[in-house]
Formats: C-alpha cells, structure tokens, sequence
C-alpha cells in the first residue's frame, strides 16, 4: 500500500483546544474528522469492494436462499448466525446520503456476501496477514471504534446533541471524574526526552507497561460505567503523527487525543443502551468484514490502494508466456498503438513577444509557412520551418517532443525552451502537419510488460470471484423479506 500523508487530528471548535469540549460528542466524527470521512467512503459504497465482486460475477452467486427469518431485529441468518436489522439499516440509510436511490435489498445483500468472503479470508490467509502493511493508519479495532462513532453522530445528531445536553455544564467535560497532572519526568520516563533523534515512535515493551499505569482521565459514561484511560490507551489510539506529538510533547495534544477517546467511548456508550451491544457489536462486525474484503481486494491487486503493488498480480504475471501475451495483443491491438512520424513545421523566436506576435498572426489564418518565413529566426525560416518528417526511432530533442505530443493540424502555443540559467532563452511554435501511426511489435518489452499485468489482473479478479462465489454458495442463508425493497442482484433464492 502506497504511504498515506500523516496528519494530526485537527481541533474543532468546542474542543479542548478551543476551550471547551462539547464539540468533541456533538462532533465526535471530526474529532477524527479524515476516519470520519473515510468511514463515509467505506460505508456509503455499500461499497466500493462490493461493486468490484459483483461486477466480477455477472450470475447469481447461487446460494440456498431462503426467506425463514421473521424475527424484526433480524435481517438474515447466515449460517445460523445472526446479521442484525440495525446494521442494514444504519448502512442504507449512510449510503442513501449519497445515493437516495440506493436500495435496502442492496444493502442486505452486500453485508452477506462481504461477512462469508471476510470469514473466508480469515480462514484461508488470518486477519493479521490481510491487516499487514497499513502504513501509517491506525489499529483496526481502533479505526473501527472511530467509524462506528462517525455512523452514529452522521445519522442520529439530535439524540446525541440531547444527551450532551443533559450532562453537567452541557459538555463533554462534564463525564470527567479525574484528570490528574502527569510530570514532565513521567512523560519522559515512558517517551524518551523530547528532541531525542529515533527513528521510530514505537514504545519498547518496559515503557508500554509504564504508559499503562499512567492515568491520564477517568470519567463516568452516561450509561452510569466507570473507566479511565491510561497513556498507553491514549497512544495506542493515534496514527504514526499522533504518536510523534506525545513524543515531541506538542502543546495540548495529549490533553486533546484524550478527549477524542472519551467522545468516541460516549457515542459508543450511548449507542449500547439505545440499541443493545448485540446490535453494536454486530455494526462492528460488519465494518471489520468491510475493511477484511478491501484487504482480499488489494491482496488481489485490485481497488484504488495497490501503488505498492501486489505479489499475486507479480507472481500471475510472472506466469504468463508469449502465447498468452500475443492473444492478448491479438484481441487489444489498440491499446498499443504509437506515433510512428510526424512532419512538421516550426516557428522560432527570440523573444516572448515575437512568440505572441507570431501566434497571433495564425490565429488570424495566416499560413504557417508564411509566419515562419516572416517572424523565426531559425535557419529553416526561409523554408517556411520545414522541419521534414521526425521519427519515432533514435534519440530526439526536446522540439521532436514537443511536435509528438501536438495533434495534427493545430499550431502549438509558444513554449519557452528548457534551457539551463546561463542559456539564452528562446521560444517554440509547432504544427504538426501529418502524422503516421502504428504498433508497437508484440515482442517489444513494453507490450509484454502491460498485456502480462492485465493478464494477471483479469486472472486475479477471477479468482477472487470464484472465492466469493464459492463462499456465497456454500452458506445457509436466511432472510427476512419484510427488509427487501427491490429485487436480489447478488443471491439468488431457493424456489
């Protein structure tokens, strides 16, 4: 996975940094506001690694499928095992935010197929090998924390605005029973002296025992439970950034990341009492098979986070001869198409105004060849600029570039040559006059190299179709009709 850009979570009004903490709950999704919205692309796409599967398998997955649940928390039972009503619903009605057309049945139907290829995955590779290589994200049960906290305040702002409401002063602070002052000597004791050159930000295993008996606050949830975090439970909680301003003691932040942690453990706190922490539990479920079907995806090389690369599409790659290159070649001949020659004209000038003058003059209709002869001060100007025919072979300057990136029939806009500091400057206008196209020949490198990793990638979405499909058809499915709104596209019903 290419590295993402680092970034502390910003300050929102009413947080800590600005005096206050309420926008920490009745905000609690910008107080990590790059989840926040992550959790929206995850879950609005109800979702992004969905419309991959599905597209890679045009049939029904043909799955038993059978309406048996009549249970109205219950959506389906996969395999036995429940999927709860609330977290079709919160899903829907997150994808519906940027889709008012987007169907619950959908929905419903993405949730089973990403839980059976997620309890697949784990089975066939484990959690931690499919998790590996996030680089500087956050822990998974961290970041699923965090998306659930992000669902809830985006689609029951009300009820949360009210519970802070009712807290004492009307903040977040008010859930604050303790919140004792750490000593410089103990922050230095657990991160080092801060200035200290390391190349990482990771605590040594003395110093995570030390960070765990460290209070930084304890507070009472509205549920009436009382907990507190410890230092390491604030730090476990940040990105690689995060981590960084503990350890550079950056003003304020460990007095705000602490805060963060208790909004994100009151919205959760308030989801369990209004929904039941089986219901809870299962969201996070279903945003843990979420992010589990992104991992087999990238796994597979395919999605939008594979700058890295992938060791299957490399070793499917590896794997394809010159037959299946040349068919490949054969079927997609216009993918490598290439400029064989061009011929072509120029104008050169010494100045930016001569440019201009010049190229005013052929937006006018002047002929090139006249406007050549007229204002170029290039050796060929006599000849109306006749820079003959280039080709595509051999070593070429930057002016045989430049006329191989203009279309035919259409005069460049002046472009001052690259020339070095101590050179004199000088300006270019190209047309292009004809143009010849061609191939580039099945044994060239470069065509082996692109029809081998389309190769790999068509293969690689075969596979991860087959295992999909294979999970889908293997499972006892059971749903529960009054939830559907549109026909099923993915399973198919038993008659």
């Amino acid at each position: 996975m290419a590295q993402r850009a680092v970034f502390v979570r910003p300050a929102l009004p009413g947080t800590a940094a600005h005096g206050g903490s309420r926008g920490v709950l009745a905000g609690v999704c910008g107080a990590a506001i790059h989840r926040a919205v992550r959790a929206a692309a995850l879950t609005v796409s109800v979702s992004a690694a969905a419309a991959v599967l599905a597209a890679a398998v045009s049939a029904p997955a043909s799955a038993a499928v059978r309406y048996g649940v009549e249970d109205p928390a219950l959506a389906a039972r996969i395999d036995a095992a429940p999927l709860h009503a609330f977290t079709v619903d919160v899903l829907w009605r997150q994808a519906r935010l940027a889709d008012t057309k987007a169907a619950r049945s959908s929905t419903l139907e993405v949730l089973v197929a990403e839980r059976l290829l997620a309890a697949s995955a784990r089975r066939q590779w484990g959690e931690a090998v499919l998790l590996t290589g996030q680089g500087v994200g956050y822990a998974h049960d961290v970041a699923l924390d965090d998306q659930i906290a992000a669902l809830l305040r985006n689609l029951y702002r009300d009820q949360l605005e009210q519970t802070l409401a009712q807290l004492p002063g009307g903040t977040l602070d008010g859930l604050i029973v303790g919140e004792p002052v750490i000593s410089a000597a103990t922050l230095d004791a657990v991160f080092g002296k801060p200035g200290a050159l390391r190349l990482d930000y990771s605590l040594s295993p003395a110093q995570v025992e030390q960070a765990k008996a460290v209070t930084v606050l304890s507070y009472r949830l509205p549920g009436g439970g009382k907990a507190a975090l410890s230092l390491y439970d604030v730090y476990r909680r940040q990105n690689v950034q995060g981590r960084i301003a503990l350890h550079t003691r950056q003003s304020g932040a460990l007095k705000q990341q602490a805060r963060q942690a208790l909004g994100v453990a009151a919205v959760l706190d308030w989801a369990q009492a209004r929904f039941g922490a089986a219901a809870l539990a299962d969201l996070r479920q279903a945003l843990s098979d979420q992010a589990i079907t992104l991992a087999v995806q990238r796994l597979h090389g395919i999605g939008t986070d594979t700058d890295s690369g992938s060791a299957l599409l490399d070793r499917l790659a590896a794997q394809a001869d010159m037959q299946a290159v040349r068919a490949y070649y054969d079927q997609h001949r216009d993918e490598f198409r290439r400029i064989e020659k061009v011929k072509a004209r120029h104008v050169r000038t010494d100045d930016e105004g001569a440019a201009q003058a010049a190229y005013a003059a052929l937006k006018g209709g002047m002929d090139f060849a006249a406007v050549a002869r007229q204002y170029s001060a290039a050796d060929d100007a006599a000849h109306g600029g006749d820079l003959g025919w280039i080709g595509a072979s051999g070593k070429t300057g930057w002016l045989q570039q430049l006329a191989f990136a203009q279309p035919p029939g259409t005069p460049s806009r002046p472009v001052r040559a690259p020339v070095g500091p101590h050179d004199k400057a000088y300006w270019e206008i190209v047309l292009v006059e004809q143009r010849i196209d061609g191939y580039q020949p099945p044994e060239a490198e470069s065509v082996r190299y692109v029809a081998s990793r389309a190769i790999a990638r068509s293969t690689a979405i075969a596979q991860l179709a087959a295992l999909r499909a294979r999970a889908v058809r293997e499972a006892d499915i059971e749903l529960n009709r009054s939830l559907l709104d549109a026909p099923l596209r993915v399973l198919e019903v038993a008659p």
